[in-house]
């Protein structure tokens, strides 16, 4: 454990010198290059070329899929200062290999990757901003997470996707205008699930909805839940309805 990468990196790592570490059967040294790219990284002065993005972007998503937590839980620390230091192209790599990774079923890289997912989310600019950046990776997020909230599957995945689509709507509800009725087709189903974790979240997402929608698509939800409310007879699903409106 004496011999870390320190050691052989002093005083000072290099980028290509972590990434080497960070490839090492030493569970030290994995630790210690990922804590060493978390230092670098949240330096203003770090400049990354393309080649460097690349072997960083690539380094970061391995060791998320590290065998050690906390190795991931340092690498998953890192998503927030890059996302601000990368070219789009990267972010993009990044969104969409979280995605895919919260759909596996290794439990915590699922959980890892939602965590990264909402670090990512919760660095990109605001919508008042314009930014391109934060409209094109929310979109992408988006088309995921509604497939994810629809397929049904696993219900583990399904309130993570939940979770993290109300947590962007919150964030960049209004990026995503045009997504705004494919949203609510996705989530309105959702309503009646069997599982109260589910309903709950959901009406959390339609809550953040509402706050950036339109009136057709405002218009659409309340009718909906009139309609349901007036022809529901399970007091549980009569609640849920109840508990949509309120929120």
């Amino acid at each position: 454990m004496g011999n870390g990468c320190h050691d052989q990196l002093s005083p000072r790592p290099s980028l290509i010198g972590l990434y080497t570490f960070s490839l090492d059967p030493s569970l030290w040294r994995r630790f210690m290059a990922t804590n060493d790219l978390m230092t670098e990284l949240q330096k203003d002065s770090i400049k990354l070329d393309d080649d460097s993005e690349r072997k960083v972007v690539k380094m970061i998503l391995r060791l998320l899929e590290d065998k050690n937590g906390e190795v991931q839980n340092l690498a998953v620390k890192c998503l927030g200062p890059l996302v601000s230091k990368v070219k789009e192209y990267q972010v993009e790599t990044i969104v969409d290999t979280l995605c895919t990774n919260m759909l596996s079923d290794k439990e915590q890289l699922r959980d890892i990757s939602s965590i990264g997912l909402k670090t990512v989310i919760g660095e990109l600019p605001p919508a008042s901003s314009g930014s391109a950046l934060a409209a094109n990776v929310c979109k992408k997020i988006t088309g995921r997470l509604t497939s994810a909230i629809a397929k049904q599957e696993d219900v583990s995945v399904q309130l993570e996707a939940l979770d993290i689509m109300a947590d962007m709507l919150s964030r960049q509800g209004g990026l995503l205008v045009n997504f705004h009725p494919s949203i609510l087709t996705c989530l309105l189903p959702q309503l009646t699930s069997p599982r109260l974790a589910v309903r709950k979240r959901t009406i959390i997402a339609l809550g953040h909805l509402v706050m950036s929608c339109g009136n057709i698509v405002f218009v659409d939800l309340i009718e909906h839940l009139l309609s349901e409310l007036s022809k529901n007879d399970s007091m549980s699903t009569t609640r849920t309805y109840i508990q949509c409106i309120a929120a």
